[in-house]
């Protein structure tokens, strides 16, 4: 059972969004290497495209999940700011390379029908850290012993995947009860899709994780002359 609701202190608790965590850490990532947070860079337009294809091929029948069929979603998702990128050949090879490695995966999934969720945005109440937890479920399909999450990605820093590991632990322990059975990070830039088993992970080790990004990105958010850049380019399904 869901454990969405119900804590007298869900309204008032520090709400830690994955989408505001993630960026902030790329905001950070940004300012180290003393590149612009005030547009949307490539990575993020051409994750945006994709965040839609996928989507929107789980809307479709599954006879018509065909290339052609991704080929048509990902051009009319596909972003027409080519001066974001370093290059117009480099426009072109980034929409190649995605489209071809998100059919990739998408095909290994061509068992799944439809997901038990597919970009889901959900908040549940974390009683030990004081803090509303929001994650968007990009996409999660059953398994034998309980299901897998699917998260789509660039190419991600290793923040980053700790984050989203950790928050996966402990959103799915207080939402649903158990943890997921896999954890697979598809990259789509360079096709990898890396799997990790929520058995691995200590539920003790993600919640004293969790706990000092709160108290790291809370500190960041009150002090003017540290804060990134404010969280823009939110997709919501």
């Amino acid at each position: 059972m869901m454990n969405l609701h119900g804590e007298e202190n869900f309204a008032t608790a520090p709400l830690l969004a994955d989408y505001q965590l993630e960026s902030w850490l790329h905001a950070s990532h940004s300012q180290l290497s003393h590149t612009s947070t005030q547009e949307a860079d490539w990575q993020q337009l051409t994750q945006y495209a994709a965040y839609h294809v996928i989507n929107e091929w789980y809307s479709l029948p599954a006879k018509l999940r065909t290339q052609q069929k991704l080929n048509e979603l990902f051009e009319r998702r596909w972003t027409n700011k080519v001066h974001v990128f370093s290059s117009p050949e480099f426009y072109r090879d980034v929409k190649r390379i995605v489209t071809a490695h998100l059919f990739g995966f998408l095909s290994d999934t061509n068992s799944l029908e439809t997901p038990l969720m597919l970009f889901e945005n959900m908040n549940v109440y974390v009683k030990e850290l004081d803090i509303r937890l929001s994650m968007i479920i990009q996409v999660m399909e059953p398994s034998e012993r309980s299901f897998h999450i699917h998260k789509y990605v660039m190419n991600p820093c290793q923040a980053a995947l700790e984050l989203f590991t950790h928050m996966s632990v402990i959103f799915c322990y207080e939402a649903f009860g158990q943890l997921p059975e896999q954890l697979y990070i598809c990259r789509l830039m360079s096709g990898e899709r890396q799997s990790l088993a929520a058995r691995d992970y200590n539920l003790s080790q993600s919640m004293d994780y969790l706990r000092l990004v709160k108290e790291v990105y809370m500190e960041s958010r009150s002090c003017s002359c540290c804060s990134p850049a404010a969280s823009s380019g939110r997709i919501i399904m």
